[in-house]
């Protein structure tokens, strides 16, 4: 008789014991993919240790799911789907239509018979049910938007000494449906609407060429939609049914933070009035790891903090989208500290038939520290143009000059260039 050996007697339990874990392991939380008007969402379900099966059955399915859009998924792929059914009778009761208006009726309707929650999902061929399953599917109702608390500290009337943020990122999602998640990690597809170009004026009446009896109404041109950011911020949160979470996704505290001065030849006019035009203030934050971040973030309303983050905000503003790498610019508003003024001298004629015009800005900063300023020059000229010689280095680009420099304190700076100007050629 063989007598069996002893590894054997142990590799037994062990599988069953590996196999009975297997089968009563709890699912992961679901992830949901939120985006404007909608999410998609993917649920996780624990195996039940059968090696093929050919049929699932889902017990209370979210009443305002869009079927076509459902998906079963093994660990790797998209399982094929041969027939879904809802089991028991009736259909799923379809979503309340609010813009609808309400209709009084004298006689007591009968209450709806009661809808099915139970769907049945056939496979085109058997799935190995060892390691579980998930859905995937979309749902309607669904919205986010994002906000910002930033503090400030070390700027002050008479300097700028070494400023320190703190940030703290917050999200809101709206659930508009009777499907709740909890603990769900959540991630978010948007545009960001502030990037969208301003809407044009009203359109054009202009004759009709076929008949002189009509007129054509020219509208102006839609904007192509922007191409939506994706934020896979991973973030857990609880979202309940037909309401509103709110749940913190990006925390800097006391990290060093840049302040920058604009300088946009759009805002400051030639001639300047007497004692310049104030620039625009606007607080720069590194997005990376090292800040606390490191990640793209979404665009949202912020409320800015100078100090303390105690009282009513210094200001409102607005977070546009910022990628990764890349840089969180928050506008601080005008300061009468530091100012610009820029004169533009006349068009003067070249012997080989074209024409240079001098420019001069000047920059004054009356703070007892440094300070940064970016300046963009956009000649406005109808004419072609080109550098001829500046007195500070400077980037060209095909509209602007970009200016970088470092401002020291209680000074004054002046920055002179020559362009060169010919006539556009006709098309």
């Amino acid at each position: 008789m063989n007598t069996p050996r002893p590894w054997r007697r142990g590799l037994l339990p062990l599988a069953l014991l590996l196999l009975g874990c297997a089968a009563t392991a709890q699912a992961g939380p679901a992830m949901l993919t939120v985006g404007q008007g909608w999410a998609w969402v993917r649920e996780f379900f624990p195996a039940s240790g059968q090696k093929d099966i050919d049929r699932i059955v889902w017990t209370n399915p979210p009443a305002q799911i869009d079927l076509p859009t459902l998906q079963v998924w093994n660990v790797r792929r998209p399982w094929p789907i041969r027939e879904w059914r809802w089991l028991g009778s009736g259909t799923p009761p379809a979503p309340a239509d609010e813009t609808r208006p309400l209709v009084w009726r004298p006689r007591k309707e009968e209450p709806p018979p009661p809808a099915p929650n139970r769907l049945e999902i056939l496979f085109a061929e058997p799935l190995s049910h060892s390691m579980g399953h998930s859905l995937a599917y979309r749902l309607p109702d669904f919205n986010w938007n994002a906000f910002y608390r930033v503090t400030v500290r070390g700027i002050g009337p008479q300097s700028i000494e070494a400023v320190q943020v703190d940030l703290t990122g917050y999200l809101r999602i709206q659930n508009g449906t009777s499907a709740s998640y909890p603990e769900a990690r959540v991630s978010l597809v948007g545009s960001d609407a502030s990037l969208q170009p301003p809407p044009k004026p009203f359109g054009l009446l202009d004759l009709n060429p076929d008949t002189a009896l009509t007129d054509l109404w020219l509208a102006p041109q839609a904007p192509e939609p922007s191409m939506p950011s994706t934020y896979p911020l991973e973030t857990e949160a609880d979202i309940p049914a037909n309401g509103q979470a709110e749940i913190q996704f990006a925390k800097v505290s006391r990290k060093p933070a840049q302040i920058t001065h604009i300088c946009d030849s759009a805002e400051i006019p030639a001639p300047t009035p007497q004692g310049g035009l104030p620039l625009r203030r606007v607080l720069l934050i590194p997005n990376t790891a090292a800040m606390g971040l490191g990640f793209p973030l979404p665009p949202g309303e912020a409320d800015l903090f100078l100090g303390s983050s105690r009282g009513a905000p210094f200001q409102s503003g607005h977070v546009s989208h910022t990628p990764l790498p890349g840089t969180l610019e928050l506008d601080m508003g005008p300061v009468g500290t530091v100012r610009a003024s820029r004169q533009a001298g006349e068009e003067t004629p070249l012997p080989e038939g074209a024409w240079q015009a001098d420019y001069t800005l000047t920059l004054a900063n009356d703070l007892s520290s440094p300070v940064h300023i970016q300046v963009r020059e956009a000649p406005s000229t109808p004419m072609q143009w080109s550098l001829v010689r500046s007195s500070v280095p400077c980037t060209q680009t095909t509209r602007a000059l970009h200016f970088d420099l470092t401002l020291p304190p209680q000074s004054t700076k002046a920055i002179s260039y020559r362009l060169r100007l010919v006539a556009r050629a006709q098309p």
